[in-house]
């Protein structure tokens, strides 16, 4: 292997760095996934029961100047203005995708309203998708990262920085410096997540290990391309 390594060229020996990498990796989650106690869940199977129980919010500004992600954060207020009300009074993910779908006209709207009330007539885009989002604290909760069912809101050319929350169960926080994740839904929460999916999401300490493998994980994917 050391000669192998050794009679390849500069260029070629980066990307012969990260497969072993990756290899090494991929051995290493199969550890934490196959040898993990009797009766407890992978973090795999926590992040997609989670992301199964969960709807997020994405707005994404037409660009990063600083006129247009001020309209960005105008937008998301009366976005959750709008919804925040009415997607408490729904007990599911299920029911609250389904009432956001049919409020997605109105939604586009009130974007489009707000857009014009401030000086531009950009357009905009809003859709029920899944996407990928990283890492994220709400409050007390963090969310790890992987791929989530979102309420996508794009303006513009939507090439600007995004931001983003949890929508259902409520956990949108405009000032996030004062954030407190109400009770009604660490409830929702509770009842829709096992004990470990939900404790998971403290930020004890004893679960730092969990949000290291994800992050290790990322790392290799965006090195890779995985």
């Amino acid at each position: 292997m050391k000669l192998y390594f050794n009679n390849l060229s500069k260029t070629a020996k980066i990307p012969f760095l990260l497969f072993i990498y990756a290899i090494s990796f991929s051995m290493l989650l199969t550890g934490i996934k196959y040898f993990h106690p009797d009766g407890t869940e992978s973090p795999e199977e926590i992040q997609e029961n989670i992301a199964d129980n969960i709807i997020r919010l994405h707005v994404i500004a037409n660009s990063d100047t600083d006129t247009d992600q001020s309209l960005k954060l105008k937008v998301r207020d009366g976005i959750i203005e709008q919804l925040q009300d009415t997607i408490a009074g729904t007990s599911s993910a299920a029911g609250a995708e389904k009432l956001l779908a049919s409020q997605e006209d109105n939604i586009k709207n009130s974007a489009l309203d707000i857009i014009s009330g401030n000086g531009y007539n950009y357009p905009v885009n809003v859709s029920l998708e899944e996407r990928y989002f990283p890492v994220k604290s709400y409050g007390d909760l963090i969310f790890p990262a992987g791929n989530y069912k979102a309420l996508c809101v794009e303006i513009g050319e939507a090439k600007g920085r995004n931001w983003w929350c949890v929508l259902f169960p409520s956990l949108c926080f405009v000032d996030e410096t004062y954030a407190v994740v109400p009770d009604s839904s660490k409830e929702k929460l509770k009842e829709t997540l096992s004990e470990e999916e939900y404790e998971s999401l403290s930020q004890d300490s004893k679960k730092d290990s969990f949000f290291i493998h994800s992050a290790i994980y990322d790392w290799f994917c965006n090195k890779t391309g995985l």
